[in-house]
């Protein structure tokens, strides 16, 4: 009975809340990881050691993007990187309006390729949304960065209750 009601309570910070932004930012993280950095750098490194033609720097110079050669490793460090950093929940904002960005570019790359956007769409969305909530509860932002707040409103409350005397 007691998870029924927590399943149907509005108000932050319930255990079902903490677990279910828990599962989003893990699973998108791992999911974006897997499927757009690593696999691209995989194509970058074959290109770097083989000279192999990287399929996505090809795409970004269809694209007419400036540079497409840094456009592309750029695209992949921050798909790689960032993802890393959203699974840990370390600096989460920063990192999903990061990889946003980069889910924005690979949308339209999808589209002028002619296939479906769907997927970069659905990681698009997911890390604009972590863009808004961050990390949550059990992130390492929380473990973190909880402790400079309490100690930036406790001083507050101290400069508050020497200006009363």
């Amino acid at each position: 009975m007691n998870l029924l009601k927590e399943s149907l309570a509005v108000g932050s910070g319930s255990r079902l809340e903490t677990w279910g932004h828990f599962l989003l930012r893990v699973s998108a993280g791992l999911m974006i990881f897997y499927i757009h950095g690593w696999h691209k750098l995989e194509g970058w490194i074959a290109h770097l050691q083989k000279g192999t033609p990287w399929q996505l720097a090809g795409e970004v110079a269809a694209m007419h993007f400036p540079a497409p050669l840094a456009s592309a490793v750029a695209a992949t460090l921050v798909q790689f990187i960032c993802s890393l950093f959203i699974i840990i929940g370390l600096f989460t904002r920063i990192n999903a309006i990061l990889l946003f960005g980069a889910l924005s570019g690979a949308i339209l790359q999808n589209l002028l390729a002619g296939r479906d956007p769907q997927l970069a769409i659905l990681y698009a969305l997911v890390a604009l949304t972590l863009a808004f909530i961050g990390g949550g509860r059990k992130s390492l932002d929380a473990k973190l960065f909880a402790k400079a707040e309490q100690s930036t409103s406790r001083n507050t409350g101290v400069g508050r209750e020497l200006k009363s005397i």
